[in-house]
């Protein structure tokens, strides 16, 4: 027996493995736009790592909760797969794939793999210029400049003035703001606007798909300094939606030209005009796809595969003579294995000359750039003793344009180095990056081969909402463009909202701070699941101080909780338990807490788990909402009937705090599995948090529990009365939908059968 940071003693098991997926890992669905010959699925790590499936690696994510040993897992992945697959296949799949992958543990609590990609061309010397928070703020403004009309427009007068540049004007007088000092430094600033503007177009585009753009960066990649934004949720998006997020920063390098141009003609500040060309230098320089600029990301994209640089090698080993293609490679449709090698055939030789050039010419590029570099300090030093403060400026930005490029370069030789050095150490191939990982294929014989995914094209849905419906409903269905990316995101959170349940679902929402928004949280999370489920939802109102949730709802039945365990002998059907509810639009259902002030006696633990067993028998997702007092022993009798727990906070510090302390407690007291899969709300308030890092709080509670959910401030839920969905903001409504995502998510756990069993004899509490 071992002993674990609780004091709660662990015996394993009998009956071989039960993987269990790890904590945070969040399944994405489909991914769209494929180039393989099957469908792909995405995940989502804990560490926001995106990782590329193969149905068969989804599915065995997505029934490992833990509770099934790995024959029964292989049973039920084989039912959903059509395909029989050996238990032992199952744990080879988990060792080799899954686990260094860092979705699923073989044994609960066992060690997985979180290793991170280190490909040879990749940013060097990196830093946080912008964090996510004020990145999404801005993204959020600057998305509407993706509406066609404004796109059109960008367009058409970029076109415009370039016709009249070169129809008017001579390079000369293009670059004559080059001559002086001052020119130079004025068009440095605005090539460093223009820089940081294109990574803003990126987040921009991710945002108006409708995922969650990340923060900005800066380094260095391969000898230029550069910027960079993290927008791995576009993975989750569409082929449009991802493509718009790769074209967003050469979209707004267009914008950028207009503005310049639009002020340049009112001004006539020469320094524009130079911005204007180096921007479109810009431009074709981000659409190259020989390297990790723009242009790889949109022919990977256009082709369906995310990671081009991972197919190198088997790509260049299938056309060998009498070399076989590797299971990724045969696995591509013919149009992408042919986008890809060409891809291969031009960019692996113009890799290695650069590399052999930059090889060969490097001791003499060194040999300058000292001599160079003294000469410049030297000259820089001169010029700020003599006043010239203009001429110093770009002297010593010289000084700094020769010295960044050897930086970058050392590392890129370097890393060179040490990826040959590990190649000839170990002949095995290394794992494929994380967030693109191509994993093992599973052959489908006969008749199992003729599956819809494979056999039948994908039939785009019809539009609901906006021009794309009305476009549908003029033609009468003949033109369908298809749901706009913010409406398919939705349905996919609806999909993943009606994930099947194994069981009944008790969902404890916790907050010890009174005025958090406990009860409207469980009130909107109700209705959310119930309006988007077919099974029963029940709202229990179990706050001891007479809570006020039956007051959010048309009240129906003037029956408490009291009453309906007084009389639980007369229940035996759902029809009897109906008498004792308030039913809202929704089809949720509420059971009101005692409100009357001569009861002196609350009720306990033990009543609560006799309502909680007969709500089990006729309801499939039952929702408590709780009080303040998490030592009070009713709470602490729920905790212990509970499947997962939401925790709920204001955005304030000590609101953060005491939430953070909740978790603590129930850490430390044999609750650590609902930490683990619980979900943390923080509910703003109207008007902006000056003073409070929200992104802070939000990044601590992700870390710790399974999602982090922050809901908008919204009128409607100010009255206290009775609220429905349909009430609500859009973006409130989206952000509850999010919620009971992230609460559908953690179905697939099951705390009650893991990888462990617990000695009852040496609990705290001496019982189990």
């Amino acid at each position: 027996m071992t002993a674990t940071e609780s004091g709660i003693r662990t015996v394993p098991v009998r009956g071989g493995p039960r993987p269990r997926r790890v904590a945070g890992v969040r399944l994405l669905g489909r991914y769209e736009g494929s180039g393989f010959r099957d469908e792909r699925y995405l995940a989502e790590r804990a560490d926001r790592q995106m990782v590329l499936l193969t149905k068969l690696l989804y599915l065995i994510v997505e029934n490992a909760d833990g509770h099934a040993s790995t024959d029964l897992l292989a049973d039920r992945v084989s039912r959903e797969y059509g395909h029989r697959l050996d238990p032992d296949d199952l744990i080879k799949l988990i060792q080799e794939k899954l686990g260094p992958s860092g979705l699923v543990a073989l044994w609960n609590g066992a060690p997985v793999g979180q290793r991170k990609a280190d490909p040879l061309l990749a940013l060097s010397v990196r830093g946080v210029l912008l964090p996510a928070g004020p990145v999404r703020v801005i993204a959020r403004v600057l998305a509407p400049l993706f509406h066609l009309p404004v796109i059109v427009a960008v367009l058409a007068s970029v076109l415009a003035f370039d016709v009249w540049i070169v129809t008017s004007m001579a390079p000369s007088d293009v670059f004559a703001a080059l001559v002086e000092p001052a020119g130079v430094i004025a068009v440095l600033i605005l090539l460093l606007a223009a820089t940081l503007f294109h990574e803003f177009g990126h987040a921009a585009g991710c945002h108006y798909g409708g995922a969650k753009p990340g923060r900005i960066g800066v380094g260095i990649y391969l000898w230029i300094p550069a910027f960079y934004t993290n927008v791995t949720t576009a993975y989750r998006l569409n082929r449009a939606g991802r493509l718009r997020t790769d074209l967003g920063g050469v979209y707004f390098n267009a914008v950028f030209i207009v503005a310049s141009a639009g002020l340049y003609l009112r001004t006539g500040w020469t320094p524009l005009l130079a911005i204007i060309a180096l921007s479109h230098l810009e431009i074709a320089q981000q659409l190259l796809p020989i390297v990790r600029f723009d242009g790889y990301y949109i022919l990977g994209d256009l082709a369906g595969v995310p990671n081009l640089f991972g197919h190198v090698r088997p790509i260049l080993w299938s056309l060998l003579p009498g070399g076989r293609a590797a299971a990724g490679v045969a696995q591509l449709r013919l149009r992408t294995r042919v986008v890809v090698t060409t891809w291969v055939l031009i960019t692996v030789p113009a890799l290695l000359i650069g590399l052999g050039l930059l090889t060969w010419n490097a001791p003499s590029y060194l040999a300058n750039f000292w001599d160079r570099s003294a000469e410049l300090w030297s000259s820089a030093s001169g010029l700020a003793a003599a006043g010239e403060i203009g001429a110093a400026v770009v002297a010593f930005l010289s000084l700094l344009a020769i010295t960044i490029p050897i930086i970058g370069l050392s590392v890129v030789l370097v890393r060179s180095v040490l990826h040959v050095v590990r190649a000839v150490r170990s002949r095995h191939a290394e794992p494929p990056e994380p967030a693109e990982e191509e994993p093992m294929d599973t052959e489908l014989p006969g008749a199992a081969a003729f599956t819809e995914e494979r056999m039948l094209h994908h039939r785009l849905p019809p539009p609901q909402h906006g021009w794309r419906h009305g476009l549908y409903f003029v033609s009468s269905g003949r033109i369908n463009v298809g749901p706009s990316p913010a409406e398919q995101r939705r349905q996919e959170r609806i999909d993943r909202v009606r994930a099947p349940l194994r069981g009944p679902r008790r969902v404890v929402t916790l907050s010890r701070k009174g005025g958090a928004g406990k009860t409207t949280t469980t009130l909107m999370l109700g209705h959310t699941l119930a309006m988007y489920r077919g099974d029963r939802v029940v709202a229990l109102d179990a706050n001891p101080d007479a809570g006020s949730l039956g007051y959010r709802v048309r009240r129906e039945s003037p029956a408490t909780v009291t009453n309906l365990l007084g009389e639980r002998d007369l229940i035996t059907k759902y029809a009897d338990l109906r008498e004792y509810t308030s039913q809202a639009p929704s089809r949720l259902e509420v059971i009101a807490s005692d409100d009357d002030p001569t009861i002196s006696q609350a009720l306990g633990a033990r009543d609560y788990r006799v309502v909680l067993d007969l709500l089990t028998q006729h309801y499939n997702m039952i929702l408590v909402d709780t009080g303040t007092g998490i030592l009070d022993s009713a709470i602490q009798g729920i905790l212990r009937e509970a499947d997962q727990i939401v925790v709920v906070m204001p955005p304030a510090l000590d609101g953060a705090r005491v939430a953070a302390g909740t978790l603590d407690w129930l850490d430390q007291h044999g609750h650590a599995d609902l930490v683990a899969s619980a979900v943390a709300v923080i509910n703003t308030t109207r008007g902006r948090q000056r003073w409070l890092q929200l992104d802070e709080i939000e990044n601590h509670f992700s870390s710790r529990c399974a999602g982090t959910v922050r809901i908008p401030w919204d009128p409607a839920l100010d009255s206290g009365a009775a609220v429905d969905l349909n009430d609500l903001r859009p973006g409130t409504r989206d952000a509850y939908l999010e919620l009971a995502e992230l609460v559908a998510d953690g179905f697939a756990v099951n705390r009650w059968t893991t990888g462990t069993l617990t000695d009852p004899s040496t609990t705290p509490e001496g019982v189990s």
